[in-house]
């Protein structure tokens, strides 16, 4: 009888032991899930997550560039991880923008550096020619008075360079219109034209700066004179309507 009651008094203690254990165990899961259900509702009602974004344009830090934020922000509403290769496509979508450069600070905290197109001619029948000799269309009309250029889409790039070169041996007078269709044909700002040609231009543009320098003490040359540089020997004089 005694064995049989110490045998019982011992089950008992061990149900109690594996009740306890069972729940102390039990709090102590319930406690983990808390603690971790708190600390997610703190992170969501903090700005922890928030997107920030800290702008670069042109080289100078900008702090509400409110046309590039309108422009990317259906893409920084995921606040867990923002998709850098979607932002950088959409950016470059913008007809100003010729170079978009992203990198990750932190999470959700990113840089981003914005190149724009600067305007070097203007282009007919419209649009723009940036100094890196890129075509771009902003889709609305801008006062500028830089010079005039017409040419096919897909010569730009060359045509722009072309425009470099000639500029350099015609300083200091300047191209207000460069056309290029079959020939080359130069308007300068004292409403002179030079007829370039297809082929040597840049040795008929030294020649005629060289005519052009000894003829413009006449008013006529200087400001009605048409240069035709396609002779072998010299050029071809002409004038401009009154």
């Amino acid at each position: 009888m005694a064995r049989e009651r110490k045998n019982r008094a011992t089950q008992q203690q061990q149900t109690f032991k594996y009740v306890l254990n069972k729940i102390i165990n039990t709090a102590f899961y319930l406690l983990l899930i808390f603690s971790i259900a708190f600390l997610i509702y703190i992170i969501e009602s903090s700005a922890l997550l928030k997107p920030n974004i800290s702008w670069k344009i042109d080289g100078e830090l900008k702090s509400q560039p409110y046309e590039y934020d309108e422009l990317i922000n259906p893409l920084v509403n995921n606040k867990y991880l923002l998709n850098l290769s979607k932002i950088k496509s959409r950016l470059e979508e913008h007809p100003w923008i010729a170079k978009v450069e992203i990198e990750r600070i932190f999470w959700n905290k990113i840089r981003v550096s914005l190149k724009r197109h600067d305007i070097a001619m203007r282009f007919k029948p419209g649009g723009y020619i940036s100094s890196q000799g890129v075509l771009f269309n902003p889709n609305l009309t801008i006062k500028s008075d830089k010079p005039i250029g017409i040419v096919s889409e897909t010569e730009v790039k060359q045509f722009y360079f072309d425009f470099i070169t000639y500029q350099s041996i015609l300083e200091p007078l300047q191209i207000t219109l460069f056309e290029r269709t079959s020939i080359d044909k130069l308007t300068l700002n004292n409403n002179i034209k030079v007829i370039l040609g297809f082929q040597e231009q840049n040795y008929r543009l030294g020649l005629f700066v060289k005519s052009f320098d000894k003829l413009k003490k006449y008013k006529k040359i200087r400001t009605r004179g048409i240069f035709d540089m396609r002779y072998p020997n010299g050029f071809a004089l002409s004038y401009s309507p009154l």
